[in-house]
């Protein structure tokens, strides 16, 4: 079966066709991802699906073993954490120290953790949608010459799609491990960053940070797939807002209902998501939510499935 026109798409196609050679039993699921996609979304699918290729140089067995690692997270790793969620009603972790000493300290299985979730940053549709509106709503919705900060960078792709973008004039990253860091400066130089990054090791949840006098230094902060991995996110988000300028910008993805071995604020619905955000001083501006693949929102909610929650917050100027 063809899932798309490998004339038109042809990073997609090979990403396809990887999986479905490791994961052929896959491949009615990536008809349900790929067949509703409209030609507009196919082509940002595509764009992502090259920079995976190229990303893929740089992990031994190149994007074969991404497809394996893709496997992996969804049958070895989720699996397990939906049926746990699905008897308790709850996440299995409570606390960071949990997930420091079950999930983040072991460094193969955080390797094929994060080679996973890579690709399912093109396959998984509500991944995919929450990345093209960042890139073609929220990137473009920015003052010229604006400095973004993202917290957390991950692969480095949100920090790369910034640096394409003409109305970033600077880009800042915080994380609080120097090997997510250091992994971070690998992905952005594969992809050939149009702009140089400024990394710096800090905690978002430090007290530092909102006793500092010089707060409000950015005009948009990213803030993507991190606030579910915090025990203490009403803190972190007060930190964000004290680091924005005012009328600044803070574009937050959080999943809701979404299981995992590390995540620990369990989101149940979009409007939950929203309600923090406006808590803590931000004034929601907009918002997208994107169920997974195969079911319209209202099912995603009523069913507890999973939703990417896109909120957009403005930091009010008093």
């Amino acid at each position: 079966m063809t899932l798309v026109d490998s004339s038109k798409y042809p990073n997609l196609t090979n990403l396809v066709t990887e999986v479905l050679n490791v994961w052929p039993e896959h491949e009615r699921y990536l008809e349900n991802s790929l067949g509703p996609r409209e030609e507009g979304f196919l082509s940002f699918s595509e764009k992502l699906a090259e920079m995976v290729g190229r990303l893929a140089t740089t992990v031994d067995g190149g994007i074969r073993a991404l497809g394996d690692d893709y496997r992996f997270l969804c049958e070895e790793i989720y699996l397990p954490e939906e049926f746990h969620f699905r008897r308790h009603d709850s996440y299995r972790l409570t606390s960071f120290e949990e997930a420091l000493s079950t999930v983040y300290s072991n460094a193969p299985f955080m390797a094929r953790y994060m080679n996973g979730l890579l690709v399912s940053d093109v396959l998984w549709i509500n991944h995919c949608r929450g990345l093209q509106h960042y890139t073609e709503v929220f990137l473009n919705s920015l003052p010229t010459n604006a400095q973004l900060l993202e917290i957390g960078p991950g692969h480095g792709l949100l920090l790369h799609l910034a640096s394409e973008n003409p109305k970033v004039g600077s880009l800042d990253a915080y994380d609080v491990s120097q090997k997510s860091v250091d992994m971070a400066r690998k992905a952005l130089k594969a992809l050939g960053a149009a702009k140089p990054v400024r990394f710096e090791l800090k905690d978002i949840l430090d007290g530092s940070i909102m006793e500092a006098r010089n707060g409000g230094q950015f005009d948009a902060i990213v803030f993507s797939e991190v606030l579910e991995h915090l025990d203490r996110p009403e803190r972190a988000l007060r930190a964000l807002l004290h680091l924005c300028k005012p009328d600044g910008r803070i574009w937050i993805n959080v999943p809701a209902n979404s299981p995992a071995p590390d995540h620990l604020y369990l989101v149940r619905d979009p409007k939950e998501a929203e309600d923090l955000v406006r808590k803590v001083g931000f004034e929601v501006i907009d918002t997208a939510h994107f169920p997974m693949t195969g079911v319209t929102l209202e099912r995603a909610v009523h069913k507890k499935l999973t939703i990417s929650c896109i909120i957009v917050g403005r930091r009010p100027f008093a």
